[in-house]
């Protein structure tokens, strides 16, 4: 079944759009996007308002780098650029499975890299992902496999954070010792 078949997609406004009508608005960057995804927000939320206005727990994705995201609080009230397509599902479905399908899955990346636009830069187009062949799992199995992923994507912020940490105190320790780096 092609993605479209379940999954309602919304783009953010053209950059004059974008200027124009939200100006005093914050707008949604790759930053956002991947802070987000890392944070694992949960969300039951998963139909589609039609709004470049981000709410916590709406389904985004960048055609630029093809990554997608669960919209954390932190990122709410931002407004989505052109590059930023909002997901909803038309009916059940779990947000991190969809996540992981358009993160993670060989067969999505696949079928994903043979449709990519451009030369020098290729990216996704909003067409390009809803012709996606997915198949679905009954909802308790997407959920299973989505909740996993969603682990996995705070386990590596957890892991981020402590290797930083890590890195930053033994920095510490060898300016403090080096006649050159430190306090001697």
């Amino acid at each position: 079944m092609k993605l479209e078949e379940s999954v309602n997609f919304f783009s953010g406004p053209n950059s004059v759009e974008l200027k124009k009508k939200y100006r005093n608005y914050q707008t949604y960057t790759n930053e956002d996007l991947e802070f987000d995804l890392f944070q694992g927000f949960h969300t039951t939320n998963t139909s589609i308002i039609k709004s470049p206005i981000l709410e916590a727990g709406d389904i985004v994705t960048n055609t630029m780098t093809n990554r997608t995201a669960i919209v954390s609080p932190q990122s709410a009230g931002k407004v989505m650029p052109q590059y930023i397509t909002k997901l909803g599902f038309k009916k059940n479905g779990d947000a991190w499975y969809l996540c992981y399908l358009l993160n993670e899955s060989k067969a999505v990346k696949h079928q994903l890299y043979k449709t990519m636009e451009g030369t020098v830069l290729r990216r996704v187009t909003v067409v390009s992902l809803k012709q996606l062949e997915i198949k679905f799992p009954q909802l308790e199995e997407q959920q299973k496999l989505g909740e996993l992923y969603r682990l996995l994507v705070i386990r590596e912020r957890l892991q981020n954070q402590y290797k930083n940490k890590m890195k930053q105190a033994i920095i510490e320790i060898i300016n403090r010792e080096d006649i050159n780096g430190g306090s001697k």
